[in-house]
Order: structure tokens, then C-alpha cells, then sequence
């Protein structure tokens, strides 16, 4: 696998600052997990591992890239590791007796190193890059 870059047309906000009703977030959540799995249906070839992804943020304005930062990306790298790792998919039942699907246990996996950083755009956007990572034997 070669490195993969993808540009994407995905509004992202910090979801530790935003005081949005829940359904404005419930919806720009769905809506970035259907693009991220449209990307990996569309892969002909799995994901080398190791890798390492980097996840972009294009904006006018920057986050605090300690906090804020990666929590703009919480759901689209919890729907990345879940494209990678699918069998770390869990379930429960809720009080209806319906499974319902826990996302967020791939993206801990030592075999991937993820990276975020940030640039200036008027445009917004993200960029995903994802190349392998190619271990020098000792």
C-alpha cells in the first residue's frame, strides 16, 4: 500500500467547547461517520499495518492544538479505527432490548500512530493521510 490522501469537505468544531443543541452535533457526527466508511468501502487493498494517520484540520481560524484539536477529530478517528479494525466493534443491549454498537476501541491499537495538525484555509475541510510505517530491523 502506497500513501493514501484523501481531501475531504468535512466541518469539524471542537466538541469539548461547543454548546450546540444535541442534535445539531448527533447530525455532523453521522454525517462525517457515512463519509469516512464511503472512503473505506471504496479501498480496493486493506490498510498496511503499522501506520501512521494524520489528520489535517483546514480552517480560517485555529483550535489549541492540546485540547481542542483532537477532540474536533474524536468521531472521524473512532469511524477510521473502526474501518481498520472491525472486530473491535462491541455491542450491548439497551433498555428496549435493541444492540446497539460502541464505537472507540480500535483507534488504542499500538499500530497505529496518529498525528494531528492544522492549517489555514477558507475552504473548510480535513485531510487524511495514511502511510505506512516501515520498521528499520536492528
Amino acid at each position: 500500500m502506497d500513501k493514501l490522501i484523501w481531501n475531504i469537505p468535512i466541518k469539524t468544531v471542537s466538541e469539548a467547547n461547543s454548546s450546540e443543541h444535541w442534535t445539531v452535533s448527533s447530525k455532523r457526527h453521522r454525517s462525517q461517520q457515512f463519509l469516512i466508511r464511503a472512503l473505506f468501502h471504496s479501498l480496493h487493498s486493506p490498510i498496511q499495518l503499522p501506520c501512521k494517520i494524520t489528520l489535517t484540520r483546514k480552517n480560517k481560524r485555529f483550535l489549541d492544538e492540546d485540547d481542542n484539536l483532537p477532540m474536533a477529530f474524536k468521531w472521524i478517528k473512532d469511524e477510521i479505527a473502526l474501518c481498520i479494525f472491525p472486530e473491535k466493534r462491541t455491542f450491548y443491549l439497551n433498555r428496549k432490548g435493541r444492540s446497539v454498537s460502541i464505537k472507540g476501541h480500535g483507534d488504542n491499537d499500538p499500530q497505529i500512530k496518529w498525528e494531528y495538525s492544522q492549517e489555514k484555509s477558507q475552504i473548510p475541510g480535513i485531510r487524511i493521510v495514511i502511510e505506512p510505517l516501515i520498521e528499520i530491523p536492528v
